[in-house]
């Protein structure tokens, strides 16, 4: 992939627009346009694919005629099935222009998955790339999902399905579009309250939910980052985690939308740190576990780095990066010379983020899941940027986000957003009400009913705290609290990120214990790490992983990580015993989420033999 291109056609400090009087995202989407015509809105990393705003409206309004003349109406749902491009949104937003509801699926579901979600979503049509229409067929030959029409893309001779008609993308939008279709009637008629996106939860157990947000909701959501992120419009960002996920569409979709903004597409994440260093985003939405990749990756350049000088600059840079901050988290104040030292190694620094493509970063929105002091101070050292968030798919807006201008510790995300209230109920469990909540689960109105109270309090299942700034930590999930055998609670994510602290070797893990004596794990080797770890013992790459990891040196090396980690942890809370596996643990697959949250059920019920055996005394330790 070349450099982006440094000037993408916006004004010099053009303001970010609010979204009083914006009736809708398709209303924000135009008044973009109008600002900003010849501006690139959607590009791909090779520029194979670079279009301007007015170019994208042009492809809008064509796909909404085609949707008209295939029978789609204000308030039905289209499905789409697509990686992360820019034809992902001008499909969408050509569903919402129509006063139609769009839902993305989650390009790693199974064939049964598909079709719960598209039944539940009730939607008849899909878009979607070839290369998943295997699996939609089987969706509807095995699982009895039914479709009138799948478009396809990337092909010219699409896999069949029987029973339902299956046309390429081309000759889909040679269709003309409804007797009497009014392109601008439509878009201009779509109101606030209109559902806009059925997004489904990720599912860390059981099927997911479809998680109906209004036009209301969206707009809410991009001007949390106008209040918070006063930046200027016509920045890069980069659209990366699936676009069936809420953060991932607030960020990269509707963010640019309301306030102009380049997005360059990365059609798959396991491209992303190769994408961050050709774009260098501005704003960008990071979970715990990509922090934890860009940090092994910055662990492992200074670690290999050759010129002896360079690796100790590199070295000191981030120790005194560490210290500063640490001492600032504390509220103690931080030696002068000391804090002077760090400040002078400003370009060092900054290498250091450009070697992973952060350089570019005005705010990083860290979120998903809760991260830890250490890794925060790391980041914070280096002078990125990053502040942290937390909402729910069902709270629609970012609800609690950091402003950089304010006082921060790490764990709290920031008062309420605009717009939304925050509480804690007498128990902890978080309550949230405004602007961006759901306006219900799709198909379900006892979980709905249950979800939100008369008084309009969404009830999140985490608990949570607040400072006397009035900004929030989350502190668990309810219903995610380790119980063991004499009834001592504890927290998996607290015991897990101690861990993934104390070393380089780990990198998921997943602490058990529930109704057990003691605690225990089953973790995954760090590929950076590994990396790392291979070349400082002379350890061949070809080596296989099941051979590697019966290493006695390299078994020490995981104990003494976990040691390290238990001497930090009170005594029920101590890592006991653990597993190695070997398993490819993959975003969607059976042991995570497309976020990289752990689904934690899942695991547990497919490693029973495994944990079972710690407990009766004769599994690996």
């Amino acid at each position: 992939m070349p450099e982006a291109s440094i000037e993408l056609g916006y004004p010099a400090d053009a303001d970010v627009m609010d979204t009083e009087g914006v009736a809708s995202v398709p209303a924000a989407f135009q008044r973009t346009v109008r600002r900003f015509p010849d501006a690139v809105a959607y590009r791909t990393g090779d520029d194979s694919i670079r279009l301007t705003w007015t170019q994208v409206a042009a492809h809008v309004e064509r796909w909404s005629g085609a949707l008209s003349g295939a029978g789609v109406v204000a308030g039905q749902t289209v499905a789409m099935m697509m990686t992360n491009r820019p034809e992902h949104l001008i499909v969408d937003l050509g569903v919402i222009h129509l006063g139609g509801t769009a839902t993305s699926i989650y390009n790693t579901m199974p064939p049964s998955e598909i079709a719960y979600v598209v039944a539940d979503a009730r939607a008849r049509l899909l878009v979607a790339e070839e290369g998943f229409l295997g699996r939609i067929r089987e969706a509807v030959m095995d699982h009895g999902l039914a479709l009138d029409l799948v478009v396809a893309f990337d092909t010219d001779s699409p896999t069949q399905i029987p029973g339902v008609e299956v046309l390429t993308v081309e000759a889909f939008l040679a269709r003309e579009p409804a007797v009497g279709f009014d392109f601008a009637a439509s878009w201009q008629a779509v109101d606030r309250e209109d559902i806009c996106h059925v997004i489904y939860t990720s599912g860390t157990t059981g099927h997911p939910k479809g998680v109906e947000l209004s036009h209301r909701s969206a707009l809410a959501g991009a001007d949390v980052y106008r209040v918070v992120v006063p930046v200027s419009a016509g920045h890069r960002f980069l659209s990366a985690f699936p676009l069936a996920h809420a953060a991932e569409r607030a960020v990269t979709y509707y963010i640019p939308v309301v306030q102009g903004h380049c997005v360059t597409f990365c059609p798959d994440i396991r491209q992303l740190n190769a994408y961050y260093l050709v774009v260098r985003p501005a704003c960008v939405f990071m979970t715990p576990r990509s922090l934890e990749r860009f940090r092994a990756t910055i662990e492992k350049n200074v670690a290999l780095e050759p010129n002896p000088q360079r690796k100790a600059a590199m070295e000191r840079a981030i120790e005194l990066g560490t210290i500063v901050f640490t001492a600032e988290q504390a509220g103690h104040v931080v030696d002068p010379a000391l804090h002077a030292e760090w400040v002078a190694t400003a370009s060092v620094r900054k290498e250091l983020l450009a070697s992973i493509g952060l350089d570019g970063v005005v705010y990083a929105a860290v979120g998903s899941a809760p991260v830890t002091l250490e890794l925060m101070t790391f980041f914070l050292g280096l002078g990125l940027p990053a502040r942290e968030c937390w909402a729910m798919t069902e709270s629609g807006a970012t609800t609690a986000i950091g402003h950089l201008n304010e006082p921060y510790r790490v764990g709290y995300c920031g008062p309420a957003s605009p717009g939304m209230e925050i509480k804690l109920a007498e128990d902890g469990e978080i309550l949230v009400r405004g602007n961006g909540l759901m306006t219900r689960y799709r198909n379900n109105p006892e979980e709905s009913s249950q979800a939100i109270d008369a008084d309009g309090w969404l009830h999140s299942g985490d608990i949570g705290a607040l400072n006397e700034f009035g900004q929030l930590r989350m502190v668990d999930r309810k219903k995610e609290l380790i119980i063991n055998a004499n009834g001592k609670n504890m927290s998996p994510v607290k015991i897990e990120s101690k861990v993934k602290n104390a070393g380089t070797l780990v990198g998921q893990i997943i602490a058990v214990g529930d109704s057990k004596p003691y605690v225990s794990a089953l973790m995954q080797l760090d590929p950076e790490g590994m990396e790392v770890y291979r070349q400082q013992h002379g350890i061949a790459r070809d080596l296989p992983l099941e051979v590697l990891a019966k290493d006695p040196d390299l078994r020490a090396a995981l104990q003494a990580q976990i040691d390290r980690a238990n001497a930090d942890l009170a005594d029920v809370e101590q890592i006991r015993d653990w597993v190695l596996v070997t398993d490819e643990w993959v975003p969607g697959g059976d042991e995570l989420t497309p976020t990289m949250k752990l689904k934690r059920r899942a695991i547990v019920t497919k490693y029973a033999g495994q944990i079972d055996e710690i407990y009766q005394g004769s599994g690996p330790s």
